[in-house]
């Protein structure tokens, strides 16, 4: 019987190219459970179907895991206590979890001084009316 000579070592590259391109998978991680069978499925005594039901309402919701984007207010207010005299937008940081005022403040003696700053500071900024049931001084909102 002749003898095979031995295939030469393939070079990571070739290995790569050689290589079938794989499915991906899910990752399984401690903090998320296996998903089981449907409530309705036979097979699941009814005790377990209730449980499981009641598991999957205890899951927390998908954005606790990333981070969220704040979204941010600026309320331009008509002679303040603290300014008399001048238009002062304030700016507000909102999220799920708290609504706070931030250090920033934009004033200025016009209202239209303060209106160029926002547009020209914080692009995509869109303008809202005063609403009735806001505070006398406040003039609008800019989110």
């Amino acid at each position: 019987m002749p003898m095979r000579k031995p295939k030469p070592a393939a070079s990571p590259k070739e290995r790569e190219v050689a290589r079938k391109p794989c499915k991906p998978r899910a990752r399984k991680s401690a903090e998320r459970p296996l998903r089981r069978a449907a409530p309705s499925a036979p097979g699941l005594l009814p005790e377990k179907q209730a449980r499981h039901r009641d598991q999957r309402a205890l899951l927390p919701p998908a954005s606790q895991g990333e981070p969220v984007t704040p979204l941010v207010m600026w309320r331009v207010y008509k002679h303040p206590k603290d300014y008399p005299g001048e238009y002062v937008a304030r700016k507000f940081v909102i999220t799920e979890d708290f609504y706070r005022p931030s250090h920033e403040s934009i004033s200025s003696r016009s209202l239209r001084d303060v209106r160029n700053v926002l547009r020209s500071l914080y692009r995509g900024l869109i303008q809202l009316k005063r609403l009735p049931d806001d505070g006398p001084d406040i003039v609008e909102v800019w989110i």
